[in-house]
């Protein structure tokens, strides 16, 4: 299966190589290297991906622009808006610092997550295939079909077919990272609280950096609608400037908005003018972050103990799979 991914993705980069190029990115443009300068250069310090990077400089010498090109070799819509709109207010080195602290934070909860699911997941596969051979045997040993049994191995299989399509489902909606997506995704039961909080501080920050750099409510209205269609950015700043052609206020916008925190609102009736209440939303936005990463390991420490309790009602069923036609076999002696 990996390699059959590597082939239909070969042209695109993986999660680690994305914050291996915004890293390298964010250093060389630290260092006072122009985006061009900085494009040349990488190709020497990342020779894995040399080819990628030069036909990602040529791209942008002919006009192009670096969010719509990270677009298509994997980066997701978020990573890509924010990229474009950090462009073109002068803040590409603070955008690049915040997107390889969050991914960074994001493989490393990966990581941890494979690594928790690792044993459970090879438990449930064994039973799977032990509840399978266990109803073949059965079938052919009794040469009858008990009605309870098969209904005990039919729950078990809806379940755990239910449970293997939520996870790809789940897995194709992050992967997407669009409005709509998202949405769905908050709407989940256990994973939707940090997908919020994961979209809260995505927004607040934006939103700090564009006050701090002097734009009205109006101008980032303008900004985010001419992102890329269908991102998180270009759908609520076109939803925004529809609420205000219709007289409403930013504190009704704010608590209209799924993904903007209630929190806003504090901010921004404080009096302040736009540069402060660009810094108070960053330092929210630190605190959501912060929320962020409690949230994900609180997670992924209680995924594994939730597996084992599906595994312990597997096998619960699985001896119910084995007594129930013994006990219907005895009541017909």
């Amino acid at each position: 299966m990996k390699l059959i991914s590597t082939y239909f993705n070969k042209d695109k980069l993986n999660s680690g190589q994305q914050l291996v190029f915004l890293d390298y990115l964010y250093q060389c443009l630290k260092n006072g290297f122009s985006l061009n300068a900085s494009l040349k250069l990488m190709p020497v310090i990342w020779a894995n991906n040399k080819a990628c990077i030069k036909d990602l400089d040529k791209k942008i010498e002919n006009g192009a622009n670096l969010g719509d090109i990270l677009l298509k070799i994997g980066f997701s819509k978020n990573v890509a808006v924010q990229l474009n709109m950090a462009l073109l207010q002068g803040s590409l080195i603070d955008c690049l610092k915040q997107l390889t602290q969050l991914i960074r934070l994001k493989n490393k909860q990966i990581k941890k997550l494979k690594a928790e699911l690792a044993y459970p997941i090879l438990l449930i596969l064994m039973m799977i295939f032990l509840l399978i051979a266990m109803q073949t045997f059965l079938k052919t040993e009794t040469q009858a079909s008990d009605w309870s049994s098969d209904l005990v191995f039919c729950l078990l299989v809806v379940v755990i077919a239910g449970l293997v399509f939520c996870g790809i489902r789940i897995f194709y909606l992050i992967k997407r990272q669009d409005y709509q997506s998202l949405s769905k995704l908050s709407k989940y039961p256990v994973v939707g609280s940090a997908i919020m909080l994961y979209v809260q501080y995505l927004l607040v920050y934006d939103i700090s950096i564009l006050l701090s750099n002097g734009f009205s409510l109006q101008q980032m209205c303008k900004l985010t609608s001419k992102q890329e269609k269908g991102s998180l950015q270009e759908v609520i700043g076109s939803k925004t400037a529809e609420y205000l052609q219709k007289g409403k206020s930013i504190d009704e916008v704010i608590n209209n908005e799924l993904f903007l925190p209630n929190s806003l609102v504090l901010l921004t009736t404080t009096g302040s003018d736009r540069k402060e209440i660009g810094k108070r939303s960053l330092v929210l936005g630190k605190t959501l972050y912060y929320e962020l990463n409690l949230k994900l390991n609180k997670l992924v420490v209680n995924v594994q103990p939730v597996c084992f309790l599906f595994i312990g009602a597997c096998i619960l069923g699985m001896y119910l799979k084995i007594l129930m036609p013994m006990y219907s076999m005895m009541q017909t002696i």
